[in-house]
């Protein structure tokens, strides 16, 4: 029988995801797990649990370390709190349009979705984390790292199967007023220049030019991305692989180039003090990109990294932070943006 040998204090309670108790018992796991676990793992001694991340009420994530009678053997678990079996199938499509194992550009390996338990299996995928090299590494080796983001985007752009929802601007504005509005009555001294951005915002959409669209991540940034097999530079051949498909949608190309590099002037700003610490980098992955896909691939540019200040902006009320001069440089970073477009 398999059993739990981290301590309790590691796991979470919570009955908005209501199969996340049965998840996290490691009979129930360990009685569910060898049906979809290769054959050569061999039988389950032990499960550890450890949780990684948690979105109360909807999903958490967290690693499986499993003792077999073949040794150690990894796995990342992902319960919902509802049925999200098409996140499963999702992945397994984008593997078979050629992002599987062993690619250089890759997703990690979806082992399976016990739908009783709402919870996805992957693969735990080891390397360097994109973030630690924008942060902490050298001018060669992070415009070597935005080149590799850049290419991995613009080759799943191309080739990966259009399925999901597809993303609707009208929509996206209702939702960009939506958080305008609640920037303005949870942070009342940036009301005025949330209204003023989002009003641009609107401009800016009954403006946006026609372009085809395709595949998307829709959270696409540093935090998502790992390099395994070292950095990439002198033409060393590593594997770039980007995780979490939650959001996985049909969309203008537009919107996934600009979440990241709005992702890399945030990061800048929280960690090496100024905003416009990366933007080297930004224009490295950006020039990148359009070397792969052509100039298409921003002519909407402008318009997707505003609304991602908005974005973030109203993710940090959410957070219920109390700083709000972070709240107010991402909502003046996207007046500039469309400053800068006019």
């Amino acid at each position: 029988m398999a059993e739990l040998n981290s301590s309790e204090s590691c796991l979470v309670s919570d009955p908005g995801i209501p199969t996340l108790e049965k998840a996290f018992d490691p009979v129930v796991l360990g009685g569910y797990l060898p049906e979809i676990l290769p054959s050569e793992w061999g039988t389950i001694r032990n499960v550890r649990l450890e949780v990684l991340k948690h979105h109360r009420g909807n999903r958490c994530t967290f690693e499986i370390a499993l003792g077999t009678t073949t040794g150690l053997h990894s796995l990342i678990g992902k319960v919902y709190a509802t049925d999200r079996s098409d996140v499963y199938e999702a992945m397994e499509r984008i593997r078979r349009a050629g992002f599987g194992e062993g690619q250089e550009f890759s997703i990690p390996r979806p082992h399976g979705y016990l739908p009783e338990l709402r919870l996805l299996l992957q693969e735990k995928v080891e390397g360097i984390r994109t973030k630690e090299v924008f942060v902490e590494g050298s001018d060669r080796d992070r415009a070597a790292t935005a080149e590799r983001c850049a290419r991995w985007l613009a080759r799943f752009h191309a080739r990966a199967p259009k399925a999901g929802p597809v993303f609707e601007i009208s929509k996206h504005l209702a939702t960009l007023e939506r958080w305008s509005r609640h920037i303005a009555e949870a942070a009342e001294p940036l009301g005025e220049k949330a209204g003023r951005l989002f009003d641009r915002l609107a401009v800016a959409a009954s403006r946006l030019s026609s372009i085809e669209m395709c595949a998307g991540h829709a959270s696409y940034s540093y935090a998502q991305i790992i390099l395994s097999g070292g950095l990439p530079l002198n033409g060393e051949k590593g594997h770039t692989i980007t995780f979490d498909w939650d959001g996985y949608d049909v969309a203008d190309p537009c919107r996934d180039v600009a979440r990241f590099t709005v992702h890399l002037r945030r990061l800048a700003r929280g960690r090496l003090g100024s905003i416009r610490a990366l933007d080297t980098y930004g224009e490295v992955f950006q020039r990148t990109y359009v070397a792969a896909r052509g100039p298409q691939g921003v002519a909407n540019l402008t318009f997707y990294q505003a609304a991602t200040c908005l974005q973030f902006g109203e993710y940090l009320v959410r957070r219920q932070t109390r700083e709000l001069e972070k709240i107010e440089a991402m909502l003046d970073e996207g007046l500039r943006i469309l400053g800068q477009a006019n």
